[in-house]
């Protein structure tokens, strides 16, 4: 059974997740806080396996009482928001920063179309934290090294890939911002991450990074020095010709975007020319094509396991002998620019 602790100060909201949360059969609320002090002390008294944390809340807000849980007593932290568009979707991903795992949009009323949708979404995210040893993984508060400013003129990748899930936000933080302003290769992005949190995260991601960041759009040429990020529930593709079609073709791994589907086409466009990353997250989307990429001559990385949240793509990766370097985010970011680097 799985114990999740609620932490939600609107009452209404309160009852809604409990009502949630208790229709699984697999899954119990140890206990319910109304601010974010009572989260912390009700996290490090209880254990729950999983907080379901709001953003806003008195006493401590869901910035702080997450601060105060990974340094006291660590324990995996889903957001529950309602931020999930403009300016105000960046306090989601500072409390990511903070140590959260995961993010979903606040459950719409039960009368709302969406009610089954947005159930069916938060409980299969508590799901897949619940209980996640975040002991062994630091990428929150890890040191970031000074990038390398020195940049071949010619280098023969002409591409990035890069795929992550549970616990990309923060790791491709990480990564990115290793990357210099004269970092020549364009880098494709995806990110599983619930639909509406993108633009807001490639907002945040801008903050702390040297290279422009964007959401692709369909017909997009692809330039030197720009990262571009999967919108949401269309799969991203590049051409041989160096422009992004974004497709609503089939989920695969039961996602859309999916990594496999941007490696596969990064492979067959740009074959040995191609760097692939495979980073922290559920499941085994994009092992399989990683594998592809490096039997075709591309350069392969994948995080390694102790800065992973959860190693299971990365892992994935591992198991079929895909990656060829197995390095924490910064590290990576760091072997992208050796990659081009005199």
């Amino acid at each position: 059974m799985i114990r999740v602790l609620i932490a939600e100060d609107s009452a209404s909201s309160r009852a809604y997740l409990k009502y949630i949360v208790e229709s699984a059969e697999d899954m119990e609320v140890v206990a319910i806080a109304e601010n974010g002090e009572q989260a912390a002390e009700l996290t490090c008294r209880l254990r729950p396996d999983v907080v379901a944390m709001d953003i806003h809340m008195p006493v401590l807000d869901g910035y702080s009482a997450t601060r105060k849980i990974m340094a006291q007593c660590p324990t995996p932290v889903v957001i529950v928001s309602a931020l999930v568009n403009g300016n105000a979707a960046q306090e989601t991903f500072r409390i990511l920063e903070a140590g959260a795992v995961a993010a979903v949009p606040k459950p719409s009323g039960p009368t709302s179309k969406a009610a089954t949708q947005d159930r069916d979404k938060l409980l299969r995210t508590l799901r897949q934290v619940a209980g996640i040893d975040l002991s062994i993984s630091n990428a929150a508060t890890a040191d970031y090294a000074t990038p390398c400013a020195i940049v071949k003129k010619s280098c023969r990748h002409r591409l990035v890939v890069v795929g992550a899930s549970t616990g990309g936000p923060v790791a491709l933080q990480a990564m990115l911002r290793q990357l210099p302003a004269t970092f020549p290769l364009p880098v494709l992005v995806v990110q599983h991450i619930s639909p509406g949190f993108v633009p807001g995260m490639v907002e945040w991601l801008k903050n702390s990074c040297n290279l422009p960041i964007c959401v692709a759009e369909n017909g997009q040429r692809i330039e030197g020095g720009v990262v571009y990020f999967a919108p949401d529930n269309v799969h991203m593709t590049v051409c041989p010709t160096g422009r992004i079609v974004l497709k609503e073709a089939p989920m695969i791994h039961n996602v859309r975007p999916a990594v496999s589907y941007l490696f596969q086409t990064a492979a067959k466009s740009y074959g040995a020319d191609v760097i692939g990353v495979l980073m922290t997250g559920m499941g085994r989307d994009g092992a399989a094509e990683l594998l592809m990429l490096q039997q075709g001559g591309a350069t392969t990385l994948i995080q390694e396991k102790s800065s992973c949240v959860v190693y299971g793509m990365p892992g994935e990766a591992e198991r079929l002998g895909a990656g060829q370097y197995k390095l924490s985010p910064e590290r990576i970011g760091q072997q992208l620019v050796r990659l081009c680097c005199s």
